[in-house]
């Protein structure tokens, strides 16, 4: 049956009042969040009783049907006046009264007529709200039942996916740090001819001097013989033995599946997975020892640290890119030295590596190194440093190199540069198109460490190199131009600031840093054809690094100019009466030191001994 228009809009208002109550919300809340989680729906409305012990109903509710209770109501109707009062009065008085009475007694009657009838339509829109819920109720739990078994469902359906799904998937491994396994092994291939090997030697027994057979017998560069050796454990017994070399070389091909995690594992020290400068001690010293292109620094062997040093700061300044002072697996893959050291065993003339080996670039930075040490005690501060190519490089930037900035990790003494730093300076302030000589002056250059060279900084830097202008009597170039054409240059990304990438990305980075560092490279680049840049990034040819040029042009100056002194010495010593030549062989003085590789075309290189050499490295802390 359908309500009637007013009884719907009143049941419509009681549905509201209902669903906006603080109880009806809490109940819907808990049963929508037991839906959610799946669980039975436990949550009911509140019943009167409780409501009205919980807190004070509403006046402006109505009540609903008053509840059952054993006391009998008074009825709406007035009480019935007591016979007595009756027979008291009088019959007119009686009849008026009657007549009254009966006429209230009707009123009374067709009102207690109108409440019957408004206590009925009140019960059938309580039965009808009862209903209603009711029906709310049963369909919420349909919902939960019918959300129950979908997610059975689905649970049972993601099950037969996962198990329909676990079988066919065959994903590879892809990620192999210490390199991906061969399909064939050739262990036992290798273990039966290095087995031959040890037979023919006498005893059985493989001293150093049999590691270059073994060693290619393995497969392996030669020069890996010194760290081979020392893995199976020839430093301790000074020797080794099949049965020592057979157990490393099980162990070491079990882990080891390309060459450079088998070279970082032979000289990496007992637990660790990279490499330090010291351990690559050994590994050069048999290269100085064993190459026929230093055979004649044999005769030299003060030089024998200093070369070592050199080559290893050379090593550390390319391969570790990560600049944390050692050298991982990944980086040695990335880098060519492995590539380089192989060469070696092909190459007899060392000079010809220019990469990490050369002697004649390890003699222009010891050269270099020797003229700005004048107290000679291993270390250079600011002063020295200022007199580099006669004070080119401009204070501001010595400042940043001695603050941390760059020579930074066991080395790094305040206010001092050892010679491992030196060989990074030298190295990035001659090729400053190497990526770590951009990472170096970048570093310096970025004086708030944001990542990025603001114009604040580039006048920082700019301020001196026109002080110097005005001072050489140069017209300077105000700043404004000036960042025009590097901003022209470099083209960052950033408007008006200048990121490492950008400076990567450049080809003409040495014009850049030469700009607010280097007054003479500077002014070099501003006399300079403009187009000669140009001709030289559209050259696709090979040609020698920046480093290469300066070391090649170096070297020839320095022996230039030491064949020259010998002249005058030469020369002044004639001079002299034979009795003089005790003052001769007395005076002394410092000197640069000779070059010993002179000794291969006949001349006799001046040899001092190691207890007077105040540059024998073997015993310093420097690596």
């Amino acid at each position: 049956m359908a309500l009637k228009p007013v009884l719907k809009l009143k049941v419509d208002e009681l549905f509201l009042r209902w669903i906006t109550e603080n109880d009806t919300q809490a109940m819907l809340r808990e049963n929508l969040r037991q839906l959610l989680h799946g669980e039975p729906l436990t949550a009911t409305y509140p019943t009167s009783s409780s409501r009205a012990n919980n807190k004070a109903q509403s006046p402006r509710v109505r009540p609903g049907s008053p509840p059952l209770s054993s006391n009998k109501l008074p009825s709406p109707r007035s009480p019935r006046r007591p016979l007595t009062q009756k027979n008291n009065h009088r019959n007119g008085t009686s009849k008026t009264l009657s007549n009254g009475s009966s006429s209230n007694s009707k009123d009374k009657d067709n009102n207690s007529v109108l409440k019957d009838i408004r206590d009925k339509e009140l019960e059938k829109e309580n039965t009808n709200i009862n209903v209603h819920n009711n029906n709310v109720s049963q369909n919420i739990d349909t919902l939960t039942t019918s959300l129950k078994e979908s997610r059975t469902k689905k649970k049972d359906n993601s099950s037969k996916q996962i198990k329909s799904v676990i079988p066919n998937a065959n994903i590879p491994k892809f990620h192999f740090p210490m390199g991906r396994p061969s399909d064939k092994d050739d262990t036992e291939d290798v273990l039966l001819r290095v087995s031959q090997e040890f037979s023919k030697i006498e005893g059985g027994k493989a001293y150093k001097q049999h590691m270059a057979v073994i060693t290619k017998t393995c497969g392996l560069p030669l020069y890996w013989k010194c760290p081979l050796f020392m893995a199976c454990g020839g430093t301790k017994q000074g020797f080794i033995t099949y049965q020592m070399f057979s157990s490393a070389w099980k162990r070491l091909s079990q882990t080891c599946h390309d060459h450079a995690a088998l070279f970082v594992v032979l000289l990496a020290k007992p637990g660790t997975n990279y490499l330090e400068d010291d351990d690559l001690v050994p590994l050069i010293q048999d290269v100085v020892d064993t190459h026929p292109g230093l055979t004649f620094l044999l005769e030299a062997p003060e030089f024998h640290s200093r070369y070592v040093n050199t080559v290893i700061a050379r090593i550390m300044y390319c391969v570790n890119r990560s600049w944390t002072g050692r050298v991982t697996i990944p980086e040695f893959r990335k880098s060519n030295f492995l590539r380089i050291l192989s060469i070696l065993e092909d190459e007899d003339d060392i000079n010809q590596i220019t990469d990490f080996f050369s002697y004649e670039h390890f003699y222009v930075i010891y050269c270099k190194f020797w003229e700005l040490d004048k107290d000679h005690d291993l270390y250079i501060d600011k002063t020295d440093l200022a007199r580099h190519n006669e004070h080119a490089i401009s204070t501001r930037m010595i400042d940043r190199i001695f603050s941390g900035a760059v020579t930074r990790g066991k080395t790094f003494e305040e206010g001092k540069m050892s010679y491992p730093e030196f060989v990074w300076f030298l190295l990035s302030e001659e090729d400053k198109k190497h990526p770590t000589s951009v990472e170096y002056w970048f570093r310096c250059m970025d004086i708030d460490g944001d990542g990025l060279i603001s114009m604040y900084e580039m006048e920082y830097f700019y301020e001196e190199q026109m002080q110097k202008m005005e001072a050489l009597g140069i017209e300077r170039l105000p700043f404004e131009d000036c960042l025009c054409q590097m901003l022209d240059l470099v083209q960052p990304e950033l408007q008006l600031q200048i990121a490492l990438k950008d400076l990567k990305r450049c080809k003409m980075t040495n014009i850049f840093f030469d700009t607010f560092m280097n007054l003479d490279k500077f002014l070099e680049h501003e006399q300079r054809d403009p187009f000669a840049n140009l001709r030289d990034l559209e050259n696709d040819a090979p040609e020698p690094t920046d480093w290469e040029k300066f070391a090649a042009e170096e070297y020839e100056t320095l022996v230039a100019e030491e064949g020259a002194n010998e002249q005058e010495e030469i020369h002044y010593e004639d001079d002299f009466e034979p009795d003089d030549d005790d003052i001769l062989v007395g005076g002394g003085g410092d000197m640069r030191p000779s070059d010993p590789i002179q000794g291969r075309t006949g001349g006799n290189p001046s040899i001092h001994s190691i207890e007077d050499d105040i540059y024998d490295f073997s015993n310093s802390s420097t690596y």
